[in-house]
């Protein structure tokens, strides 16, 4: 943990201490990302971990496993905005803030350090499956799935239940030539590389809203000039 850390009061670093260790599974010194939704806030410290944005820079080496110096370091960078942004408006700024830092991390380090993350935000803590009639193929389960649904807000965003979202990664796996959906032992299977493709597609439409659309620019194009 960094100097950052002695910002922290005492009664906000005791409370994410117990939680950490009422959520962490026995012989594990990490959270993986259905525990860590299970966070409870406290007053001093709101912080929403249902934005990927948010899991985005606490996850600081981006490997899908949080760990209790992570959520230190996140808890001291949110004490030190939390002086700077105003009080009201605090969830939504540090939201902001959040997203803008991983627009930066993505431009400036590439696509493929943002995909690899996001398979192993969603299915660290998941057993993979293989079956020899698709050889070389893992799959995850549906809880895969749920949870991308539900941390990415699908069903508001672009109109999925979670059935039929299910449904559309299936499809794309049959279509990829990698599953069948007459193989009953799959109905509640999806290939990985679905789960790859999809966090490519929603990254790339991600820096294409932001940064072409929206015209938002990141703190390391302002220091280089472009």
């Amino acid at each position: 943990m960094g100097a950052g850390g002695s910002v922290l009061s005492a009664n906000v670093r005791s409370h994410i201490g117990r939680e950490f260790e009422r959520l962490k599974q026995q012989g594990r010194n990490y959270l993986v990302l259905a525990e860590l939704r299970n966070i409870q806030s406290i007053e001093d410290l709101p912080i929403d971990m249902q934005h990927i944005g948010t899991v985005f820079v606490l996850d600081s080496d981006r490997n899908g496993r949080v760990t209790l110096s992570e959520l230190y370091e996140f808890a001291a960078l949110c004490s030190r905005k939390r002086e700077e942004f105003r009080q009201h408006d605090y969830p939504m700024q540090l939201q902001g803030f959040c997203t803008l830092r991983m627009l930066d991390t993505v431009l400036s380090e590439g696509m493929e350090l943002f995909v690899r993350w996001f398979q192993a935000l969603f299915t660290e803590g998941y057993e993979e499956c293989f079956l020899p009639e698709y050889p070389n193929v893992a799959f995850v389960g549906r809880d895969t799935a749920h949870l991308m649904h539900e941390v990415l807000h699908v069903d508001n965003v672009y109109g999925y239940d979670m059935q039929s979202f299910f449904d559309l990664l299936q499809r794309s796996g049959e279509e990829l030539g990698i599953m069948s959906l007459e193989d009953e032992r799959l109905d509640e299977l999806v290939p990985k590389l679905v789960v790859e493709k999809f966090a490519k597609s929603f990254g790339e439409g991600f820096i294409n809203l932001l940064h072409n659309e929206l015209k938002f620019r990141s703190p390391t194009e302002g220091r280089l000039g472009l």
